[in-house]
Order: structure tokens, then sequence, then C-alpha cells
């Protein structure tokens, strides 16, 4: 941190001058003990306007001199492409502070804020071709086990609060297991410990060194490391790659603020005079329209919007909020008749009490809705877009600020098939989850690691998508340039 020195002068007032210690003045007839002239030194702590600034101060972790080769072709990737740094900068404008925050609360090296660059490009509803998810790419298993709930309502490997804590607290856990080397730990949590401890009992039987750049490991995780350090590299000198390194502010871009109970995701927007999409930007890991009932009982919102949000919240009547009830089943019942009571599908009841089948007993409860903020649940919002002459999917998608996919999965529109004057096209919120008519499809964002042997033609044949999307999606100039271990976003 930069230290900023000030020097307060205590001054006699009214112009008197050379008065010695505890000196006694006449003024007004009135004794006044003064005192001498001081010079106190108060240290006023400022942190850097820029968090590449903050960050540049405290990397510590570096490619050693034998391995610089071994680790150009990563440095070749960033080197001179404006547009590759564009996107690291724009990918870390949210979570970036708070994992940074965090990795310095626990004393742990900054490198670790820096991870979910290289698992997830900060993407929360990124989701590998392995089901990992989120920004720190969270497997389920792992998660479960390192606390982050799961359930219809909310996934927590796709909470940026709940799955930072997770990772930095494995990661620790991690570090404490390979004797504090901190590569060995990033290491082992892309691949798992397992993995990494099985390489080294190999290096140890063969004499080999045991350093992270010795051992043989998948190619995914060979790179995984050397991505990170050659990133760190470009943030302390980005004059050395020829780019410039755009600023993010070095301020929390939101602030947690409690709830009362479960919330509907729009009404939230709606008290904190946001759109819709800045809500669930920010609190991915919900999956429905409303927070989860069980919790966690908060939400993220950008900062500066709290105190309107919670004074709109305590105004609201609470007929106006989601509730919920238990309702102990009777002799007769079935979930047909609940649901039909409730006004829910059976399909949806059952998701909420997380049932897998039909058979109910009397005397047990269940979880059921009621109140107006259920009820207006019922139906998806949606407006509908009236198709002009000269209109095209594309033309529309971009005046909506939606995909081409969403509007052609939101429709069941075959691409193939031009678009009629005065047809009716559906238009939803990108980021709301559409239930009920909606084909169950979803376009998701999937992280594919290129194998050796891959091309980019190869690769949009396996997924069936076209070879120039993959191109655009990840702003990829020379198709011959991609490498085995690097990270493709794809969108399905």
């Amino acid at each position: 941190m930069y230290k900023l020195y000030t020097l307060v002068l205590l001054l006699v007032i009214n112009g008197c001058t050379s008065v010695t210690s505890n000196e006694v003045i006449k003024l007004d007839s009135q004794s006044i003990t003064t005192v001498s002239p001081k010079i106190i030194e108060e240290k006023l702590e400022q942190t850097p306007f820029d968090i590449w600034e903050r960050i540049r101060l405290e990397l510590t972790l570096v490619i050693p001199q034998d391995q610089i080769a071994a680790t150009s072709i990563y440095r070749e990737r960033l080197y001179k492409n404006q547009s590759a740094v564009n996107r690291i900068s724009k990918s870390g404008q949210r979570y970036l502070h708070h994992t940074l925050t965090r990795a310095e609360e626990l004393g742990l090296p900054v490198e670790l804020a820096l991870l979910p660059f290289v698992e997830s490009e900060f993407d929360p509803y990124a989701k590998s071709v392995d089901g990992a998810t989120g920004i720190w790419q969270f497997m389920p298993a792992t998660g479960k086990e390192w606390g982050l709930k799961t359930n219809w309502w909310y996934d927590g490997k796709k909470d940026v609060l709940a799955s930072t804590e997770a990772a930095l607290q494995f990661l620790t856990y991690l570090n404490e297991k390979f004797d504090g080397d901190w590569l060995l730990s990033m290491a082992a949590y892309n691949t798992g410990p397992t993995r990494v401890n099985r390489a080294i009992r190999k290096n140890k039987r063969q004499d080999k060194p045991t350093r992270f750049w010795d051992l043989d490991l998948p190619k995914e995780t060979t790179a995984y490391v050397p991505k990170l350090l050659v990133l760190c590299e470009l943030i302390k000198n980005p004059d050395a790659f020829e780019v410039n390194l755009p600023s993010i502010a070095n301020r929390p871009y939101f602030e947690k603020v409690k709830i009362p109970g479960q919330l509907d995701l729009m009404q939230a927007a709606d008290l904190a005079g946001l759109k819709p999409e800045t809500i669930y930007e920010l609190n991915p890991g919900f999956n429905q329209w409303a927070t989860d009932p069980s919790g966690p009982h908060y939400l993220l919102l950008p900062i500066g919007v709290s105190d309107r949000f919670t004074t709109q919240l305590e105004s609201l009547d609470q007929t106006d909020l989601v509730r919920w009830d238990r309702y102990k089943i009777r002799r007769g019942d079935n979930l047909y008749r609940i649901a039909s009571r409730y006004k829910v599908k059976v399909a949806v009841l059952k998701e909420i009490n997380g049932m897998d089948t039909d058979v109910i007993y009397a005397g047990k409860e269940i979880m059921v809705p009621r109140g107006s903020a259920w009820a207006n649940k019922q139906k998806p919002r949606e407006k509908i877009y009236i198709v002009k002459g000269g209109d095209s999917l594309w033309s529309i998608a971009k005046q909506q600020q939606v995909s081409i996919e969403d509007i052609v999965l939101w429709n069941e529109l075959d691409i193939e098939r031009p678009l009629q004057i005065n047809q009716e096209i559906k238009i939803f919120s990108r980021y709301e989850r559409i239930r009920q008519d909606i084909p169950s499809k979803q376009l998701r964002t999937m992280l594919y690691p290129v194998k050796s042997g891959d091309t980019i033609s190869r690769i949009a044949s396996k997924f069936e998508i076209s070879p120039e999307k993959i191109q655009e999606w990840n702003e990829i100039e020379d198709v011959s340039k991609i490498f085995p271990g690097q990270v493709l976003k794809l969108f399905l």
C-alpha cells in the first residue's frame, strides 16, 4: 500500500506568535493557557485507484528461469493481443475486487484471487463439459464437500460469495497438504490432490524433482498454473506485452443486503430501482424466479442502492411477499388435488419438496406456496414482438438485447426458415428463468478444454455448431493457434 504523510501544523489563533510552552497571555480579560506550535505527523493510508496497481504491489509467485521458454506459448497468446486483454479486464469488473479482498483478509497470496480468470473468466454461469460450475468451477461432489448447498431454488457453486469462501478454504487446505507449495496447491485444485500426490510419488521413485514443473500431470493442469503466472506477468508489466491493461476501479462493485425471507427477484429489482438483468447478474446462485425459502437470505446489490431497497422493502405489505405453508397431508389427498388447490403444477410441487415420486402419506407435511406474490409467478413474463419487413433473427436479437439462440428456443423456431411479416415472436428477459410453456432446453455456457489433435472445425462438428461461432465467441483471429489445455467458451 502507498502511505501518504501529511503534516498538520497547529497555529496560534489571532496572529499570536513566539509563544513559549505553557505561557499565559491575556485575551479579553480571560487567562488562556497556550501550547507552543507542534508538528504532528498523521499517517493516512491511501490505496491505489486502480485494482491492477493494488494487485501489482502484492504479486509474489513467479515462473522459474528454467521454465521461461516452456511457458512462452502462453505469453504469445497475450502478446499484442489487445482484444484478449480487454476481455480479461471486462470479465473482472464485477467480482475481482471481492475475491482479492477475501484473499487478503485471509492472508493468502493475491494470485489466488485471479484463479477465476483461468477457471471461467469470472462467468458465474459457466459450466464445463465435466459439470464444473461457477466462477471457481466447482464439481458437484467437491462443492458439496466444501459446504456449497444445491437444490431446485439455489446453487451455491454459482453464488459468488459462497463459492469464493469455499474455494479459498479448499485452497488453504490443499496448501497445508502440500507443505506450503502454492503451485502444487493450485494444481491439486484443478485436477485433485490424489492425482498430484500420485505424480509426486512417481517422481520420488525415479529420483526426480517434485516441483510442479517436473510432474507428469494432465495437459489441462500442466497449462493451468502457467496461464495464471503469465497473467500475473501481464499485470506486472503490460508494456512488455505491448498492450494496454484497461483500468478497473479499486472499489467494491456490490454490497450484501439482508432480506427477511424468500423474495421475488423481479420484485427486488423494482424495490431497488434496477433492471432485472442487474439482479440476476449479481445473484446467479438463485436458479428460479425467487430466492431460496430456506436461505441464504441475502442479495447482492450494486453499491449505493441498498438504502432505497431496504426502505422500500420495509414499506411492503406482508401479503405482497412470497409466503409458504406447511401442508399436512390428509387421508385421500393426492399431489394433483393439492397442486390444484394451491394453483401450482404437480411437477413444481415435487421439485420444491425434493420428491421423485407421486406417492404421499397421510400425516406427513409438504411445503406449499400461498399469497399474491406466488400467484403472479404462474405465467412467465413475456412481451410480443411483431415481425416487420426487413427483420431477421439477427436484427431482432440485437434490438431486444438477447441472443439468436434465446429467440429460437423461446419460440421453437426452425432457424433455416425465414420469418414472416406479422409473425409473433415471444421475448423474455435473458436472465429470467422461464418455466411452464417454454421449452425445457436452456442456453448455457460450456468451457471446453482443447485436446491434442483438436481443431476448431472438429470441435464445432462435435457440438453441432459453426466454426465461425467458436471463433467469434472466443475472439480467435488465427484458427491454427489453438493449443492443448486452452479453454474455449461454447454456448450450447
